[in-house]
């Protein structure tokens, strides 16, 4: 864990960048970050990174964190900027209420945060 020494005060194997939906800052964790309040299916994600393109990849999960067999990912891509909404999928379909995994992948990092959406 070397490698992690480095951005030890500033960031974690869950959220090596900071993350924030519905305008709620993700709060890290172990195994996953977390974002604490369920959001709107169209809640505003904003990542904070420099890299001109991030991926976003969002997977059903059960009450214990698990993926929902047969459940498709959602992906929603940033190119060029750090906002969008998450009903911005690649698929044009809004996420159904319930929790999901968010991979968010930029800088070469990945952020792993539980959501709940109403």
């Amino acid at each position: 864990m070397f490698a992690g020494f480095a951005y030890g005060l500033f960031a974690s194997d869950s959220l090596p960048f900071p993350v924030s939906v519905g305008g709620q800052a993700a709060k890290d964790g172990a195994p996953f970050a977390k974002i604490e309040n369920p959001v709107a299916a169209d809640a505003e994600l904003s990542v904070e990174s420099k890299d001109g393109m991030i991926i976003v990849n969002v997977n059903a999960v059960n009450a214990k964190n698990e993926p929902v067999p047969g459940s498709a990912p959602a992906v929603i891509l940033l190119q060029g900027k750090t906002t969008t909404n998450l009903d911005k999928t690649m698929d044009g379909k809004k996420l159904a209420a319930g929790n999901y995994i968010m991979s968010v992948v930029s800088e070469g990092k990945t952020a792993s945060i539980l959501v709940t959406i109403k």
